[in-house]
């Protein structure tokens, strides 16, 4: 069986610090630490809006509108879509910048930031447990508009995990305790967006569908597995969750898609990842993969047509395959060996 492998790099994932810098307090959201509720109104520092300081996990409720809500501290055990790693006051930024009538930073302005401010703390924060090809993304937020106006300049540094437009989705428990892979649950189809595979539904346009989810820890316990080593293990693994996942290895070779599977780096095995996905993909003659559209399952378009109609192999495997089929049984001769499927010519490009 020919199949398709990819390292996802970090030109194809994103690195640290890279991505969404737009995860802003929900506006006009602000809950406060006691010693702020009760602070004296001839007092010169402006309220924050928000006790969150390193180690907290923080909770908003997003809205249609893009206008976010209900934000506060929970524990971290709990859902969450920020895990604070530093706390920074911008007032004391040493520049002008962020003085009294200061304009509260654009999106450029905050990568900024997170490079200056956020990088170095959250990776101290997490004992370098982050996984530079992971899910999790450094970020900043920042004070809602309403707050900034009346002086507050606090800045939350922290990591999140990004949706398919870069929103915050919800996660459970310490980022440094978890496993950071980008791997996804069984039947999700999956994009790469930005250079980052993300999690959309089966009818839009997608890269590749899940078919199964393998934690290579349990294989390879100690040190890590290089990628040869976990190509190896997942070659015979992978082709086979794909031959299930359609209903047995006529449907595989029918469908024209091919296996597929993501492999872990040193550096991403270092900071605890362990979980790689099985795949169902098309690769394109000369590298990169083709836009599927649909789940492979039942119809779905490769590029916006149909998968080609395979000719017959003598015999096919599935006898109630070929029942379906129409096809006469087999007269003796051998099997025809692997589908081609798609071609597979190496590393595919994203």
């Amino acid at each position: 069986m020919r199949s398709v492998t990819v390292v996802l790099m970090a030109a194809l994932c994103g690195g640290v610090g890279a991505g969404a810098y737009g995860a802003m307090a929900p506006q006009d959201s602000s809950p406060l630490s006691a010693s702020a509720r009760n602070a004296s109104p001839t007092e010169s520092a402006p309220v924050s809006f928000t006790d969150a300081d390193t180690g907290s996990c923080v909770n908003w409720t997003p809205q249609p509108d893009g206008v976010n809500s209900g934000f506060t501290t929970v524990p971290c055990a709990e859902k969450h879509r920020f895990e604070v790693s530093a706390r920074e006051d911008l007032s004391l930024y040493p520049t002008s910048e962020f003085g009294e009538n200061a304009k509260r930073p654009d999106l450029e302005r905050q990568g900024q930031l997170t490079a200056e401010l956020c990088n170095g703390p959250t990776l101290s924060y997490l004992e370098g447990r982050l996984d530079p090809e992971g899910r999790y993304q450094i970020s900043p937020i920042l004070p809602p508009a309403s707050a900034w106006a009346e002086g507050d300049r606090t800045m939350l540094c922290g990591v999140m995990v990004p949706d398919a437009k870069g929103r915050s989705v919800e996660t459970v428990g310490l980022a440094a305790e978890t496993d950071q892979s980008r791997a996804f649950p069984v039947e999700t189809c999956v994009r790469v967006d930005n250079n980052i595979p993300v999690e959309v539904p089966c009818q839009e346009d997608h890269t590749w569908q899940v078919t199964e989810v393998v934690n290579l820890g349990e294989q390879f316990p100690d040190a890590w597995p290089d990628v040869e080593a976990q190509n190896g293990a997942l070659n015979e693994r992978c082709t086979e969750a794909a031959r299930n996942f359609l209903g047995g290895d006529d449907a595989l070779y029918n469908s024209t898609l091919t296996p597929f599977w993501t492999t872990i780096q040193s550096q991403s095995w270092a900071a605890g990842s362990r979980t790689v996905n099985c795949a169902l993909t098309f690769g394109r003659q000369g590298g990169g993969f083709a836009v599927i559209a649909g789940d492979a399952r039942q119809e779905f378009t490769i590029d916006g047509k149909p998968p080609a109609k395979q000719p017959p192999r003598n015999p096919l495997r599935n006898p109630a395959d070929r029942a379906r089929s129409g096809q006469p049984a087999p007269g003796g001769a051998a099997p025809q060996g692997a589908p081609s499927g798609a071609a597979a010519g190496g590393t595919p490009a994203s």
